[in-house]
């Protein structure tokens, strides 16, 4: 009977512990939100621009028509099945040649 107790109690310490760990997993996972950009390909280039880049035909389509906006730089090479480029221009100036190059 003193042994049965015994084990009953390690097993709901064991589980309690487990429990602990759990929940430290789940909140660590909610600390961060994806932003809206993280479903194209990007980057941030050396000078601070956030680029852009569309996996396939129908993200280059979503990338133009939702999310071009005025002021922003439009890329897409002569080739079929190449991926369209955006670079989001945040300042009201002309996006320096070292951005366009990283694009």
């Amino acid at each position: 009977l003193a042994a049965s107790e015994k084990a009953l109690k390690g097993a709901t310490r064991k589980a309690k512990d487990e429990l602990n760990k759990v929940e430290v997993k789940a909140s660590i996972q909610h600390i961060r939100k994806t932003h809206w950009f993280e479903k194209f390909i990007w980057f941030v280039s050396s000078e601070n621009f956030l680029v852009l880049c569309g996996r396939d035909a129908q993200q280059n389509e979503l990338l133009v028509k939702r999310y071009l906006s005025k002021g922003d730089i439009y890329l897409h090479a002569d080739i079929h099945g190449a991926a369209a480029h955006v670079i989001k221009n945040h300042t009201q100036e002309a996006v320096p040649p070292l951005t366009l190059a990283q694009a």
